[in-house]
């Protein structure tokens, strides 16, 4: 074994890879920088490496006289001894990271041919998408380091940087924020969702009504029909236009879609080309029912979903969510955490549920009158970092939903009419 006297340029690469590690296990560390065990073309060489690095990285012994021994029972094949002829082919000049570089391009390109050729082949007698879709994928994991670097900064420098927030709507979502609410239905949350993306638009606060730099907003809807959308919206598009001097309506754009599979690179490419084209600062995207294909039961369900989403936040936007809350069980408080996987429970920045208040007295009188209500904003997680959501909305006199007061907020009081509290 290892005596082959014509060796290819890629396999004298990798002979002389293992060769400098075993005399010497620093290089080690500098070849794994560039490789891994599958990109050697060498079975038994791969086999060999996979055996030093993973001695190595348990902090075993890795001399020849060690390997030698534990190789013997590794490697299929292998000649006892053969660890010497191995360092007889390490470089002389110590360059082990250009050879290692070389074993990666090496693999690179016999990776590059086994896409190329399923590309062929899923093109001619497969789906053209999803050919499409599998070498995207191919080319990105051609395209990775053998290993991740990650860069530690100093505290210092984090603590010399500003603290100041970087505001899309003031006191109540920063960029890259993550706000998911739930509730029953008919809790109000959709209301409450489309009256955040319609004023934060306009310029207008929508918890305090006040002045704000209006935000650039994008929603994807994959619940409800354009129709839906202008019953529900065109009054207090009418009120928000009158408030920002022009049709704030031609400022947001809306996508209707019946349902999304965000976990599937053709829909997620989709929603970022809309984000391409648009730039929002917020993404209004849900409900997260509707964006996978299936019921998200556990972690492994809410894994892709919560990568999906993600890529999408770092797009340096705001994301604000809907989803169902749990079922209640008969004399219990409705569970207004999200159906599922604890993972996305614990994922957002904010988990807000929409509690109708049982006990309020209009509403134990009259329960069938939308204006009677009141609503609880309550937490299925605790927030990751100091905002002003009121406490509870109610019916408004002018806007649809008005918080309960604003004496919490960093801004000037704007109680809502006595009269819608009654």
């Amino acid at each position: 074994m290892f005596e082959a006297v014509e060796a290819t340029a890629t396999e004298a690469a990798e002979r002389a890879v293992i060769g400098a590690s075993l005399a010497d296990k620093s290089a080690i560390r500098w070849a794994s920088e560039h490789i891994t065990d599958e990109d050697f073309s060498s079975a038994q060489l791969g086999a060999v490496w996979h055996a030093l690095y993973a001695r190595w990285k348990a902090g075993e012994p890795t001399d020849p006289v060690a390997m030698d021994g534990a190789l013997r029972g590794a490697v299929q094949g292998y000649t006892p001894g053969a660890v010497f002829d191995l360092m007889d082919a390490a470089p002389v000049t110590g360059a082990t990271g250009y050879w290692a570089a070389q074993i990666a391009e090496g693999s690179k390109r016999r990776g590059a041919i086994a896409a190329g050729t399923r590309l062929i082949q899923g093109a001619t007698t497969g789906d053209l998408a999803e050919a499409l879709t599998t070498i995207k994928g191919d080319l990105e994991e051609i395209g990775k380091a053998a290993t991740s670097r990650i860069e530690a900064r100093s505290l210092a420098r984090i603590l010399e940087e500003s603290d100041e927030y970087d505001w899309v709507i003031p006191g109540i979502l920063e960029r890259r924020d993550r706000v998911i609410f739930t509730g029953g239905e008919g809790a109000g949350k959709s209301t409450l969702v489309r009256q955040m993306a319609i004023l934060s638009a306009a310029g207008i606060n929508p918890l305090t009504f006040e002045d704000m730099d209006p935000a650039r907003v994008l929603i994807v809807d994959a619940e409800n029909t354009e129709k839906q959308w202008r019953r529900a919206t065109r009054d207090i598009v009418g009120k928000a236009s009158h408030a920002f001097g022009a049709n704030v309506a031609e400022l947001i754009p809306l996508a209707c879609v019946p349902s999304l599979d965000i976990t599937k690179e053709r829909d997620l490419s989709a929603v970022h080309d809309l984000i391409d084209r648009h730039e929002p600062a917020i993404v209004f995207i849900g409900p997260l029912y509707k964006l996978v294909p299936r019921a998200i039961q556990s972690d492994d369900d809410a894994a892709p979903l919560i990568k999906a989403l993600d890529s999408i936040r770092a797009r340096d936007v705001a994301l604000v969510m809907e989803a169902h809350a749990g079922h209640s069980k008969t004399g219990e408080t409705r569970d207004l955490r999200p159906r599922g996987s604890a993972a996305l429970m614990g994922w957002p920045e904010f988990g807000i549920g929409l509690a109708v208040d049982q006990q309020y007295g209009p509403f134990r009188t009259d329960p069938s009158n939308f204006r009677n209500r009141k609503v609880d904003l309550t937490r299925w997680r605790g927030d990751r970092d100091e905002r002003t959501w009121p406490t509870s909305i109610y019916p408004g006199n002018y806007w649809r939903w008005v918080p309960e007061d604003y004496e919490r907020t960093m801004y000037h009081p704007n109680p809502r009419p006595q009269e819608s509290a009654a």
